[in-house]
């Protein structure tokens, strides 16, 4: 749950462009006029919501932080390596034996009904794990015990809950050809292994790339986790009155970006955070805390960028599309200039926290 915590934080830390993409895009029944006037009015209400300020300023620069280790151990490699031999298993032609469940056959189908084809139900060249319950029952196990080149007609009736109600219940007829057969068998760390998943010649070098792409993975995680100890130090060492409608209108935004991220893959947010250890209303609580800890932040670059005499320069706005993958016109007209800007000061306050920061 600490990561899932430190994620959210990351997340708030640079959250103007975010909360300007989810106002900018309509939903599916929004015409694009309303949702382009609907966007500009939330825009305005946005920017008319003033975050607070910060009473006294407080030691920003020194600040002394422990960056994450990146070394990687024997441990990690090894089930880094694993993962990868669990997803990648071997295919084996079979031709001396029958095929038998975990097997994947090679089929032609055609599915019939009063003995006409149906919509859906003819497919060549399909590869079939036998024993996955892909088909309706009766199918898979229809083609246990047959051999390459075997021709096969299974009689099975569709299940009476199938969703298309021409085909629920119905006694349907599959005419079946295998084309062959494979034996999926786990994959082991050789050079062949090595040599059918990658560029690489040898086991060594296989096993050096893959320590160097965990290095980055934790390079990548230890500067996420310096970036939000150095902010949040900084955020604790000033004292601030921050506008509780400002942190409201973060919470709310945040939420929603959550609750259409798990609609996306059909699922609800309750779910979603159980995956962390955590209840719905825990998360919340979470996500307010974080969103009153943003606006603090916000206050905070808005503070040092006065203090430092910061301004915004084409080299910060560059920044910030390589990380959005866009130009700077591009980002410029998706999220408007404003937004641009104020995550670009962010970046820089940031960079400079991190270059003025005692860093153990």
């Amino acid at each position: 749950m600490k990561n899932f915590k430190r994620v959210m934080m990351c997340g708030l830390m640079v959250t103007v462009l975010a909360a300007g993409c989810s106002k900018k895009q309509g939903d599916d029944n929004t015409s694009a006029a309303e949702s382009q006037t609907e966007s500009s009015v939330a825009e305005e209400q946005a920017a008319e919501i003033d975050l607070g300020e910060v009473t006294s300023l407080g030691e920003y620069k020194g600040l002394e932080v422990t960056k994450m280790s990146i070394e990687v151990t024997d441990e990690e490699l090894d089930a880094r390596i694993q993962s990868i031999l669990d997803a990648n298993p071997e295919y084996v032609a079979v031709t001396d034996r029958a095929a038998e469940n975990g097997d994947i056959v090679d089929i032609d189908y055609v599915g019939m009904k009063d003995g006409v084809a149906f919509d859906g139900g003819t497919a060549q060249g399909y590869k079939l794990e036998l024993g996955s319950h892909s088909f309706i029952d009766g199918f898979e196990e229809g083609l246990v015990g047959a051999n390459v080149g075997d021709e096969k007609s299974l009689n099975l009736t569709f299940p009476e809950q199938y969703h298309s109600a021409e085909l629920a219940g119905q006694e349907v007829v599959f005419d079946v050809t295998v084309n062959g057969i494979e034996e999926k068998r786990d994959a082991v760390l050789d050079d062949n292994f090595v040599q059918r998943m990658s560029d690489f010649s040898t086991v060594d070098e296989f096993k050096a790339d893959t320590q160097a792409d965990i290095v980055k993975e934790k390079e990548t995680l230890a500067d996420q986790q310096l970036e939000s100890d150095l902010f949040l130090m900084a955020v604790e060492n000033s004292e601030f009155k921050v506008n509780p409608e400002a942190v409201e209108n973060q919470y709310n935004n945040q939420l929603n970006y959550y609750n259409s991220m798990v609609n996306m893959y059909g699922m609800e947010l309750s779910e979603y955070v159980s995956m962390f250890g955590m209840t719905e209303e825990q998360f919340q609580e979470d996500l307010k805390n974080a969103a009153e800890t943003s606006v603090k932040q916000q206050l905070l670059v808005q503070a040092i960028a006065e203090n430092e005499g910061f301004q915004v320069e084409d080299a910060d706005r560059e920044i910030v599309a390589e990380q959005y993958g866009m130009d700077v016109k591009t980002l410029q007209e998706t999220y408007g200039e404003e937004a641009v800007d104020t995550t670009a000061m962010m970046y820089k306050t940031i960079n400079f926290l991190k270059e003025n920061a005692n860093i153990k």
